[in-house]
């Protein structure tokens, strides 16, 4: 389901039809605000046999270099051949990498991107179609890739093949070598707007006020958003982030490092819980800015703010932007990490 960046999806999908198609993009921004969903789209819409029919089987070397010209446009189908394949992570011609994740006496942990798999994905990029026109790659947290393996990465990048699109996401631009950077076209998301949200949700089957919260809840991330509604349980849990927030504030170190040390205990959820944080810090910001009217979470105890001036609000949203972007590369200490912010918040 795509939701929002509609400016982005016209960009991208002129870009096929102009024939000014970059061989590597760079997806950039917040978590959860669309950019897979977008690339799938996007790497579906490349390959979909109603809006592009003249470019499938049979296909070789010579129709490879055809243009998509002006035949492809609005949005893929769905239903053909290869929609169908995609849906169902099947087609030959999109390869999605992604980190694994490992539980370990009851700890999860993200696993960085092996060069063994960096070098498989070199493999398969460098055979010919199967069926379209390109094979089309998507890495789905660049920053989870070893130092050999972005390496790997690099040589690729350096040498693009001709029948091959290379689309890298991230929300750690700081944690992707600068070389790997300047090799791939960027896009940057943003958070998408609230009536974007409700609009791309309105046919789910929820009731009105109930997606009125989820929305208010993801803070512009659609896919937070639909994750919400699927999983009552998680909705509650984020509207209790706050108020455990509050009482984390006004607790002795001895407390904050133990909060630290069950966070770490899984990375995933520990950068959700520090996007629940600042989302309350922005409300709280808002309201000592007199935009009260834009606050979502409710204050449950004011007297905890007494202490922190806008400034000191705008320095905590920093260290905890600091910590989820070290937390997104699985090669640091994420334990280390959430210790230091408890010193800092």
């Amino acid at each position: 389901m795509l939701i929002g960046h509609q400016r982005i999806w016209d960009f991208l999908t002129k870009s096929v039809q102009q024939n000014r198609l970059a061989h590597a993009y760079l997806f950039a921004g917040p978590a959860q605000v669309g950019k897979l969903a977008l690339a799938r789209e996007w790497a579906k819409w490349q390959l979909c046999e109603k809006i592009h029919p003249s470019l499938h089987p049979p296909l070789d070397k010579a129709r490879a270099k055809l243009s998509f010209g002006r035949e492809g446009v609005g949005f893929p189908c769905g239903q053909c051949r290869q929609c169908v394949a995609i849906e169902r992570g099947q087609n030959p011609d999109l390869i999605v990498l992604s980190p694994r994740q490992e539980e370990k006496d009851g700890v999860v942990k993200t696993l960085e991107i092996s060069i063994k798999e960096a070098r498989e994905l070199q493999r398969q990029l460098s055979l010919f179609p199967y069926s379209a026109v390109r094979k089309i790659a998507i890495i789905e947290e660049a920053a989870a890739m070893s130092n050999e393996a972005a390496s790997a990465l690099l040589k690729t990048l350096e040498e693009p093949s001709a029948h091959s699109l290379i689309i890298l996401i991230s929300g750690n631009l700081q944690a992707i070598l600068p070389t790997i950077i300047s090799r791939c076209q960027m896009i940057k998301f943003s958070l998408v707007p609230e009536p974007e949200i409700i609009a791309g949700l309105k046919n789910t089957a929820v009731r009105e006020n109930l997606l009125k919260e989820a929305v208010n809840l993801a803070a512009g991330r659609p896919g937070l958003a639909i994750k919400l509604l699927a999983e009552p349980d998680l909705m509650a849990e984020q509207k209790k982030t706050a108020a455990d927030f509050t009482k984390l504030l006004q607790s002795s170190l001895v407390a904050r490092w133990e909060m630290a040390k069950v966070l770490a205990q899984d990375s995933a959820k520990a950068q959700e819980i520090l996007s629940g944080w600042l989302l309350w810090l922005r409300d709280r910001l808002l309201e000592q800015s007199g935009r009260g009217d834009l606050v979502i979470s409710e204050l449950p105890n004011e007297k905890s703010l007494n202490k922190y001036s806008v400034g000191g609000l705008l320095n905590t949203c920093r260290e905890i932007q600091k910590t989820q972007a070290i937390l997104s590369n699985p090669s640091f200490n994420a334990r280390l990490a959430l210790e230091v912010l408890m010193t800092k918040i």
